[in-house]
């Protein structure tokens, strides 16, 4: 019979504190034992050495835990001898019994039971783990080798013997605990059982590869996977580990150990450029068990780890998750709309929701301000997350960033989320925000502002970009409750609009955007395309699953990438080919909405032309559509005198030369300080037509003067 058999369970504080005690007496008669050995008084050593094994048995059945010591030697797999060489060293420093002079391998050897002297190879646990340092430099006349210099215990060792809930300070910048970003879809759950099943520490343990979604939502992965093995986070990013292989192995060493004393889950996140030396820290950790997983959007070539792939969120999960994030953040929005437009992560979901809360917040706390007594401004701290991708071209919104968090930008007040914004919800401007970010410059972010009824176009065009507005806003009816969205191919909304030069093709495109309450991504053909093989493909991959984000994907003038397939005759017409090919079948898959424009639809491969839901005709507009455009070409602002949108219609250009005319004419009338008349757009129409060597026709400009 123990002492615990007489005594009631001990709740968790009195556990914590019966074990700090009696870890430090056992530190203490261990200490005693091994001191007792090195000054040569082996009898005055085994009574401290079996009162020691009795208290440490005892410790475990009161507390549930091993003693510092007990666990060091089981994770470290200390032999007798390390264990007693490890106390010895460490006494001094944590004021137990200590042996006279300074201890050093030697003189263990001489002292200390059941010596061996594989102990000192650099390899074996001591040194290869850097539980104790050996100094790099000492006088060879004073000390005569390495088994003759004294030896110091590492800091974080000695933390570790007291139980200390720590990090070695050498991981400062490189490592780092991470807690709980978001929710995961349901679907996602299985994943995470297998991801927690795999990494189980256990001996020999191996790593585990894991991909889909974004980076944010993997990581929430692992730390519910940690979590259901009782144990933390810590992650590394790739892109900080050393170039030389030497350094990435010793920071491997100080990760591998801080993840063993810590009991935590070491994750990897990778880039493309840092997979070879992460998975050279997933391999660091085998020795000890520690479970290690690395995170990267694609898998690392040449790996025979297991792989697991994170699916991504269904429409119906979104629904979910943007509802208990709303109603988290106390926040009124429609749930399924947001869904249905913005298919974020459910990382990004969080993280919208979140910071449109914070802004939210922060309007309040200024209205209140100006209207009454100061209060206290908003919390602007929170867990540590990072945005769902880098920075992109257009994304410099009056939104809190979804990486820093924090207040939103001083800006002009047009420019930050709005509820009376077209789609009538601030939230869907930070989710816009958050998806633009993985463009990395292959695209530019355009906030249109102009609407369909603004768009001069005859019937025909009018009714089939109304059909496609239909399309866009009834696909959770269609898709969702009638079954179509369980098909995975052919739910993309795609639109080729063709028609002559300066016929509102790109502008219809905006206008559709405007309608939607969506940005445009107007895709740059010279950053999308590249000369080395596959590049292209990459960039294309990118747009559109950035673009699948509550956006119009835009490919403007995009005859050069999806031109008919030509006959092969060398490899550089057989990578063209690839690119066409790979661009039909990601519209197959694609769940967005992606415009092209074209001035030659003859150009442009048959199979897109099928692939394409509508097919829009903008012709050259007829003497009763360039009336309208007349009537409509000078803003509001702008003074005019005498302008005759009928007689200026008798001039057969296009809607954009007409906008071109309006504005070279306001510029010259501003000029001579007068108001817009008609002869000012006759000298703009005699300077357009000598840029296009095109000859004024008398009859195009009869009566626009007088007599």
């Amino acid at each position: 019979m123990t002492l615990s058999d007489t005594k009631p369970p001990l709740d968790a504080a009195d556990r914590d504190r019966v074990w700090a005690r009696d870890n430090q007496r056992c530190l203490a008669l261990v200490a005693s034992a091994a001191a007792a050995r090195l000054d040569a008084r082996p009898d005055d050593a085994e009574e401290p050495a079996r009162a020691a094994e009795l208290l440490a048995a005892e410790v475990r059945e009161v507390t549930g835990r091993q003693t510092g010591l007990d666990r060091l030697c089981g994770l470290f797999a200390l032999t007798a001898f390390e264990r007693d060489v490890l106390i010895a060293v460490a006494a001094p420093e944590l004021g137990l019994p200590a042996a006279k002079g300074p201890v050093t391998f030697a003189r263990a050897l001489a002292g200390l039971s059941d010596p061996h002297w594989s102990a000192l190879l650099p390899d074996a646990p001591l040194r290869g783990w850097r539980l104790l340092d050996v100094p790099a430099q000492l006088p060879p006349a004073e000390f005569g080798g390495l088994s003759q210099l004294p030896l110091a215990v590492d800091e974080r060792i000695l933390h570790a013997l007291l139980g200390a809930d720590t990090m070695d300070d050498r991981l400062a910048g490189r490592g780092r605990l991470v807690s709980s970003v978001c929710r995961l879809a349901p679907g996602q759950g299985a994943v995470v059982a297998s991801l927690a099943a795999l990494v189980r520490p256990a001996p020999g343990t191996e790593g585990c590869l894991l991909t889909g979604e974004d980076r944010l939502t993997r990581r929430q992965a692992v730390v519910d996977a940690a979590e259901r093995i009782g144990l933390t986070v810590l992650v590394v990013d790739g892109d900080d580990l050393p170039d030389t292989a030497p350094a990435t192995d010793t920071l491997a060493r100080l990760l591998a150990r801080e993840a063993g004393l810590g009991l935590r889950l070491l994750l990897v996140e990778g880039t493309a450029a840092s997979l070879a030396r992460c998975l050279r820290l997933l391999t660091a950790g085998v020795p000890l068990g520690v479970p290690t997983v690395l995170s990267a959007d694609e898998a690392p070539a040449g790996s025979d780890l297991p792989l697991l792939r994170l699916p991504a969120a269904t429409a119906s999960e979104r629904r979910v998750l943007f509802a208990g994030a709303l109603r988290e953040a106390r926040l009124e929005d429609d749930a399924a709309e947001l869904a249905d437009r913005h298919p974020l992560t459910p990382a990004g979901i969080a993280l919208a929701v979140r910071r449109s809360g914070r802004l939210a917040d922060g309007r309040g706390t200024a209205e209140a301000a100006t209207d009454g007594p100061e209060t206290e401004g908003p919390e602007t701290e929170g867990p540590e997350t990072e945005g769902p991708g880098t920075k992109g071209p257009g994304a410099e919104r009056c939104v809190p960033d979804p990486v820093a968090g924090g207040p939103a930008p001083a800006c002009s007040g047009g420019d930050l989320p709005r509820a009376d914004r077209p789609d009538g919800s601030a939230v869907s401007a930070v989710c816009r925000a958050i998806a633009e970010r993985p463009l990395h410059g292959l695209a530019t972010v355009r906030r249109p502002i102009a609407g369909l009824g603004e768009l001069v176009l005859p019937d025909q065009a009018t009714r089939s970009l109304r059909a496609l507005l239909a399309h866009v806003r009834r696909r959770r009816r269609v898709h969702g409750e009638w079954g179509y969205g369980e098909r995975d191919r052919g739910l993309a909304v795609t639109a080729l609009f063709a028609g002559p030069s300066g016929t509102g093709k790109t502008t219809a495109a905006e206008a559709v955007a405007h309608e939607l309450g969506f940005d445009v991504v107007a895709a740059d053909l010279s950053q999308v395309v590249s000369k080395y093989i596959g590049e292209t493909e990459k960039h294309l991959a990118r747009l559109f699953e950035a673009a699948e984000n509550g956006s119009v994907l835009l490919f403007d003038e995009g005859d050069a990438l999806f031109a008919k397939r030509t006959q092969v005759r060398d490899s550089r017409d057989r990578y063209a080919n690839l690119e066409v090919s790979y661009l039909l079948q990601r519209l197959e898959t694609y769940r967005g909405i992606a415009i092209l424009t074209t001035n030659t639809r003859e150009a442009i491969d048959p199979a897109f032309v099928r692939r394409m839901r509508f097919v829009v005709t903008f012709p050259f507009p007829d003497a009763e559509q360039r009336t309208r455009l007349w009537a409509g070409a000078f803003p509001v602002g702008v003074p005019t005198e005498g302008l005759d949108p009928v007689r200026l219609a008798q001039l057969a250009v296009s809607g954009g030369t007409i906008a071109q005319l309006a504005m070279h004419a306001a510029f010259l009338a501003a000029d001579e300080g007068q108001p817009v008349g008609m002869r000012h757009v006759l000298d703009a129409a005699r300077i357009e037509c000598d840029k296009l060597e095109r000859p004024l026709a008398a009859h195009e400009t009869r009566g626009w003067l007088p007599s």
